[in-house]
């Protein structure tokens, strides 16, 4: 009894999160593995640009992306039967959805991009089951402060694209459960994580609701991007949290969290699982509206960090579920053509 009330006291089980790449990333993002190189993708979106990143090497390959668009927001690998190699991935720019070529650092616009307004863009993206490429935007006033209006779009295997969910401010973290059947998604500056039913045949959502809630921006940190272990258990970065929390989608239970380092500050952005089995968990960092002064105290803020298998096992964590890539139909020609 004494030691379950101190346990309770002393807060959910921690551990620090290594440095992985250092740089100054002013919002490091979108991190998901692709393993057809064997790579962790992730993305600077003021900066507009795409990394890769080679765990065994620790090569951290940089693409600018500026002179396509002011901003790239998300990034996710092709399926194997249309690109094995890796050679080529699926973004989001500011304005809409694109497939970038490594090899030949060609861009390739997808068209059928919904418009985006003049204080709004696009933000987080992931693919879901059927190979669907679903990502929000994000809207904010004259002030630069988060405003209504944002909104949820499915990219179809047809090339249509297709508004989900409506009304909201700071599209962000969504992920699908390995049975197919419940998507988790992040609207931030409601302070939850919502579920909803989701149906693979048609991409279609309902029933949502809150299933974790409590963030606060000051005190936890307000939740952004998300991914599932093989548990089904769901870590949350936490911006302006320093962490990522591991949570039980069932009950709203926190049950560990991994942090990262004073010097990389509390913008904590993305979460992904990596390494040949998704044994390694990794957390993207910003430094969004830093001062110099910031800056100085906070020279890690913006890299990327890593917590490897032994210590995710100190917290009772598992490897994570694999993410889903990118599709086309079968007989949409004009869906994309990689140059």
């Amino acid at each position: 009894r004494q030691e379950s009330e101190e346990a309770k006291t002393a807060g959910p089980k921690n551990v620090e999160a290594s440095l992985a790449v250092e740089i100054a990333a002013e919002l490091g993002e979108g991190s998901i593995w692709d393993r057809r190189c064997k790579k962790l993708l992730w993305v600077d979106i003021y900066r507009s640009r795409l990394f890769r990143f080679e765990p065994k090497s620790k090569k951290n390959e940089e693409y600018d992306l500026s002179q396509h668009s002011v901003n790239v927001t998300s990034v996710v690998p092709l399926s194997e039967d249309v690109d094995a190699d890796g050679d080529a991935v699926g973004l989001t720019l500011r304005e809409g959805f694109a497939v970038y070529n490594f090899k030949t650092q060609a861009l390739t616009r997808l068209g059928g991009d919904p418009g985006v307004g003049q204080f709004e863009r696009f933000n987080d993206g992931k693919v879901d089951p059927k190979g669907r490429y679903w990502a929000g935007t994000i809207t904010r006033d004259e002030h630069f402060a988060p405003c209504r209006g944002a909104k949820l779009y499915r990219r179809d295997l047809d090339g249509s694209v297709v508004p989900v969910l409506t009304d909201l401010s700071i599209s962000n973290g969504l992920v699908w459960t390995s049975d197919a059947k419940i998507m988790y998604y992040i609207d931030t500056p409601t302070g939850q994580v919502d579920v909803l039913s989701y149906d693979a045949d048609t991409g279609e959502v309902t029933n949502r609701q809150p299933c974790i809630t409590g963030f606060d921006f000051e005190k936890t940190g307000f939740p952004d991007g998300c991914t599932l272990d093989k548990d089904g258990m769901l870590w949350v970065a936490r911006f302006n949290g320093g962490c990522a929390g591991r949570y039980d989608p069932m009950t709203g239970n926190l049950l560990a969290e991994v942090r990262v380092p004073a010097a990389a500050g509390k913008q904590v952005t993305s979460v992904a699982f990596g390494g040949d089995s998704l044994e390694d968990l990794y957390l993207t960092t910003a430094r969004e509206g830093f001062d110099d002064e910031q800056k100085k105290a906070q020279p890690l803020a913006g890299s990327l960090f890593v917590v490897p298998k032994a210590s995710l096992q100190q917290l009772g964590a598992v490897e994570g579920q694999p993410q889903h890539h990118l599709r086309w139909s079968p007989g949409a020609e004009n869906w994309c053509t990689v140059q």
